[in-house]
């Protein structure tokens, strides 16, 4: 969910609950004021009633009331003023039953005692509640209605500059810093995130030309001394004054010098592709690239014993042509690698996949570690573990996905774009 759109909730959650309170309160503060004006009247209409009898002698008629009802009972005996309290009486006015505010109090008149009961109707406030009700309603639609429209417009408005600069982070890219511009804002916040975003942007650009720059010349100095060491081993195993012994030893060592040789360079080509040096993006015909290289595995593939099919159609990457051919080969190596003695290796291509299974040991590689660097399946082989490392290096800077599946005795890897 857009962090617009959780302000909008709680904003509006809020907004209708502090409305709600609000005429509930009002409500309440209201009721009490006209309940205490009411109970006012009533007190007062007492007292009329009292003064009338005692300057007349006459208990009042109706038509000195107003509204009220007022009904005079001969009672025994006089008793206290009764408290205010809420009752429902028949209307005339409105000719149903309604509520009402009465008073009941005694009243001595020659020889006998009356008990007056007073009652007046409850209307007003009735009606008052119908008319808080619907206005509040009608306030809380109306400023909901004007607060969604105010923060349609003016907070995309105001949240545009970080938009705007979440969008340069997207397409920057290590090495083209100078490309890398910010809208310009008033907004104190933002200016400060930009220049946080610009600072971190060039430090990056300086750790990543210093780890090129550390990649290059690693792999300059690290290849030289090992080319020398495995010419000299070239020609000590040429040697024919070598004994037996001697001879396997410099084997078992130009065996070792030759890995240590594969494995640096390995390493220097994950590192090359974490630094995203391969940035030549071209739209390159997949199918032809792996023709290509089929013919050059194939009298690889013939001296092993492996059959190879394959059904290619048409299909377009864009990608470093670079990276897609060291996928390649290391795809094929792998399948060559790892495969039985007269196995098979099946190459299918589609317009957006890529399937390539071979047949293998009948133990399935771990989902979880089969990319991470020097897993090995077989703990025998003699490879360094970095080839699927690498495979998954290049899907992760390209647009491959890749997938593994096994069955029976077949390996086969997925990779769609």
């Amino acid at each position: 969910m857009k962090l617009f759109t959780k302000y909008t909730r709680i904003n509006l959650l809020v907004m209708v609950i502090v409305f709600l309170l609000s005429a509930e309160s009002t409500y309440l503060l209201t009721n009490y004021a006209l309940i205490r004006e009411m109970d006012a009247d009533l007190s007062g209409i007492r007292e009329r009633i009292k003064d009338y009898y005692g300057q007349y002698h006459q208990l009042p008629g109706g038509h000195v009331l107003d509204e009220e009802q007022v009904t005079y009972e001969p009672t025994a005996q006089e008793m206290k003023d009764s408290e205010f309290k809420l009752v429902t009486r028949y209307s005339q006015r409105e000719k149903k039953m309604h509520n009402f505010r009465q008073i009941v109090f005694t009243l001595p008149a020659a020889d006998h005692i009356y008990k007056v009961t007073v009652a007046k109707p409850l209307e007003g406030i009735h009606h008052l509640f119908r008319a808080i009700l619907v206005v509040s309603l009608a306030t809380i639609l109306i400023t909901i209605l004007a607060f969604l429209l105010t923060n349609r417009i003016l907070l995309r408005r105001l949240w545009q500059p970080f938009y705007d600069a979440l969008h340069a982070m997207q397409h920057f890219k290590l090495g083209n810093t100078r490309d890398l511009h910010f809208p310009s804002t008033t907004t104190e916040e933002f200016a400060f995130m930009n220049d946080s975003l610009g600072m971190a942007a060039r430090k990056a650009e300086e750790d990543y030309l210093l780890l090129k720059e550390f990649t290059e010349n690693a792999s300059h100095e690290l290849q030289t001394p090992l080319s020398i060491i495995r010419s000299k081993l070239e020609m000590l195993i040429q040697d024919e004054d070598l004994s037996h012994r001697q001879s396997e030893i410099v084997r078992s060592a130009f065996a070792a010098i030759k890995k240590l040789s594969r494995l640096n360079q390995s390493l220097l080509l994950l590192t090359k592709i974490g630094n995203q040096q391969f940035n030549d993006l071209e739209e390159i015909p997949l199918d032809e690239k792996i023709e290509n290289k089929l013919g050059q595995f194939r009298e690889l593939w013939q001296t092993s014993g492996i059959e190879v099919s394959s059904r290619l159609s048409p299909a377009i990457i864009r990608a470093s042509p670079e990276l897609i051919d060291i996928l390649l080969n290391n795809l094929f190596s792998n399948a060559s690698n790892h495969n039985i003695p007269h196995g098979v290796i099946a190459i299918a291509l589609e317009p957006r996949q890529l399937t390539i299974s071979n047949t293998g040991v009948s133990v399935p590689l771990d989902p979880r570690r089969m990319f991470t660097r020097f897993y090995k399946g077989e703990q025998h082989t003699g490879h360094n573990g970095l080839g699927l490392s690498i495979i998954k290096q290049i899907c992760e800077v390209t647009t491959l996905r890749p997938s593994y599946q096994f069955s029976g005795n077949r390996h086969t890897f997925i990779f769609t774009w």
